[in-house]
């Protein structure tokens, strides 16, 4: 059987309510054992026996998810998470704006 899960996206240590993205995280029998000779990575993705797939996701009121984002788009800024993809979308709302691309400078 597999489970899973919303967690906070900072530490994900704590599920989310509903409705509050977070990161998803499955546990299973089929989840991969780790990264080929990538231990460090191995340690970040695999915690407790549940992947965090780095996948951003909400859930609704009848249990369906959502994936909205991808966690390494985001960018911790002034202790604000900040979703290229949003800032892109309200730049699109304008109509004199025909494209746009929000990126981290770093």
């Amino acid at each position: 059987m597999t489970y899973y899960k919303i967690a906070e996206l900072l530490k994900g240590e704590k599920e989310v309510p509903v409705g509050v993205p977070g990161e998803l995280c499955i546990k299973g029998p089929q989840i991969m054992m780790g990264y080929w000779n990538k231990p460090e990575e191995t340690r970040l993705a695999l915690r407790d026996g549940w992947l965090y797939t780095g996948d951003i996701a909400t859930m609704d009121e009848d249990g369906y998810t959502y994936i909205v984002d991808r966690k390494k788009d985001m960018v911790i800024t002034s202790g604000y998470n900040v979703y290229p993809r949003e800032v892109e979308e309200v730049l699109f709302s304008y109509p004199k704006v025909q494209e746009a691309a929000v990126v981290d400078p770093r």
